[in-house]
């Protein structure tokens, strides 16, 4: 499958917001070659939520120029699905001169039920002559709270970037994430995830 027609195809799922605590679950590294040095990427975000990637993409952008190389927001530079063909996008994608194009897409969701416990205080007594005062203190200034159960969404997404000369896949592997309504903060944590891994990896 070409890099312009994946692309397009992304562009045109209908997904809700990945993001949160997040952690790579699978990854792979193209071994065999060299790695190219990165001038200019292209991030795309497969996030039906125009909000969400958009905060994603900015935060991917700054993170990159750490780098020195210049991430491309795809919310500022394509127009929305559906709306440019095949030829164009890869016609677009080639002038523009990226080195790579770094696609994120969720793919699957699941429920999980997560445990969560308070803290539990504990006051040392002051008497320790004899057994029972000590006992009997020890109880009353005791205090323990229970844990309750929580329902975690956890979103499963996949990461691919694809050298744009001979699209070549460079690198690729799954998250999973809590998902989360604060859009902004999750979706600078995923960023950061994924920037973090490029680096261990040597990628960037």
């Amino acid at each position: 499958m070409c890099l312009a027609f994946l692309a397009f195809t992304i562009l045109c799922v209908m997904v809700t917001p990945l993001l949160a605590r997040t952690k790579i679950v699978h990854r792979w590294v193209l071994t065999d070659q060299p790695m190219p040095k990165f001038r200019k990427i292209l991030i795309i975000a497969v996030l039906e939520n125009y909000l969400i990637r958009q905060e994603f993409e900015d935060e991917m952008e700054r993170l990159l120029a750490r780098s020195n190389i210049e991430g491309i927001r795809s919310h500022m530079v394509l127009p929305p699905r559906n709306e440019m063909m095949e030829r164009e996008l890869k016609q677009r994608i080639k002038e523009a001169g990226y080195d790579a194009v770094l696609v994120i897409r969720p793919k699957a969701f699941r429920k999980e039920t997560e445990e969560v416990g308070t803290k539990t205080i504990y006051m040392p007594p002051i008497a320790y002559q004899s057994f029972w005062p000590y006992w009997d203190m020890a109880f009353k200034q005791f205090s323990a709270k229970g844990s309750y159960l929580k329902e975690n969404t956890i979103v499963s997404a996949e990461f691919n970037l694809y050298r744009t000369n001979d699209e070549t896949l460079l690198w690729s592997g799954e998250t999973d994430t809590v998902y989360s309504e604060n859009f902004g903060k999750l979706a600078k944590e995923y960023a950061s995830t994924l920037v973090k891994q490029l680096r261990k990896d040597k990628v960037l």
